[in-house]
């Protein structure tokens, strides 16, 4: 008998701890925070609108959500932790779009566009190509007649990577010689070309309110779409240059996240996109109200990805 009681105490217990097991496996998620690691300093664009946005998802996902900064390397120390990280949804990063479209092509890093899953993007950083309107060019084809007829070419305030490898396609394509002046930031090169030190600059936004007060002329965007306050100037893209930067405030997760998971995650960015806190954030930061999520902004980040390969070769 005690033989036979111990056998149904050990039945008892493993029948237990394979309904635990199966009550784990099957949880619903979230039963836990989410963490989103923001790649840049707090105060910038990607940290702004990630906070403005962990109202919403909490609400969406029943759970708090924790928003933390890992800045560096443009993004790209954010994104390669989050590739070490679990597959489960609890783990997820901010970073620009551009981390994961330019710089495997342009840099050393460690991770590819394949080694995320896409959840949602938001608003579209106003990056464009701006000069002092004394230079008196109506358009970015007055710019190009200029360095045309200049024995030295042209220079521009640079301040990425890639608004070089954008100008030097470019150049290229036109025969002429733009020659990039590198400098610090988007403040920089904004001061570089009001104090006229350089023919035209490239800006991801700071260029905007000098824009709006006459300052300076937008002689072309970067974007697949017009610049918003800016639409009657046209993009790259139009003027039949086969090149394009659009860089969103992009958020991602590890490779191989359950399709579950990810819809939840998906649903709850979608509803964070339409919030007041997001749409007026946007709005400040003249970045449009550009929401893709899911399959959409997977679909577009690769895109984006073979465009750069194909520009950097």
């Amino acid at each position: 008998m005690k033989l036979a009681r111990k056998i149904v105490a050990a039945g008892l217990l493993v029948g237990m701890a394979t309904i635990a097991g199966a009550s784990a496996a099957n949880a619903e998620f979230p039963e836990k925070p989410v963490t989103i690691t923001v790649g840049f300093g707090a105060g910038g664009g990607v940290d702004a609108i990630s906070r403005a946005a962990s109202e919403a998802l909490s609400e969406s996902l029943g759970q708090a959500i924790v928003v933390k900064n890992q800045p560096g390397a443009g993004g790209g120390l954010a994104v390669t932790a989050l590739k070490a990280m679990p597959a489960d949804g609890y783990a997820l990063a901010a970073t620009t779009s551009t981390t994961l479209t330019f710089d495997p092509h342009a840099n050393d890093v460690s991770f590819a566009v394949d080694d995320f899953e896409f959840i949602a993007a938001f608003g579209v950083f106003p990056e464009a190509l701006v000069a002092l309107p004394s230079r008196n060019w109506k358009t970015f084809a007055d710019t190009i007649a200029e360095a045309r007829k200049s024995e030295n070419g042209l220079t521009y305030a640079s301040t990425t990577s890639i608004d070089r490898v954008v100008i030097g396609a470019i150049a290229k394509k036109e025969g002429v010689r733009i020659v990039p002046v590198p400098t610090k930031g988007g403040a920089e090169a904004v001061a570089q070309t009001l104090g006229g030190h350089v023919d035209f600059a490239y800006s991801s936004g700071t260029y905007y309110a000098q824009a709006q007060a006459g300052e300076l002329h937008v002689l072309a965007g970067l974007g697949e779409q017009p610049v918003p306050g800016f639409e009657e100037t046209p993009t790259l893209k139009s003027l039949g240059y086969d090149v394009s930067s659009v860089n969103m405030v992009l958020f991602l997760a590890p490779a191989k996240l359950p399709e579950d998971v990810k819809a939840k995650l998906v649903t709850a960015f979608e509803a964070a996109a339409v919030s007041p806190k997001v749409l007026e954030l946007l709005a400040t930061r003249n970045m449009g109200s550009f929401v893709a999520t899911g399959d959409e902004i997977s679909a577009l980040i690769h895109a984006q990805s073979d465009q750069f390969a194909d520009a950097l070769k």
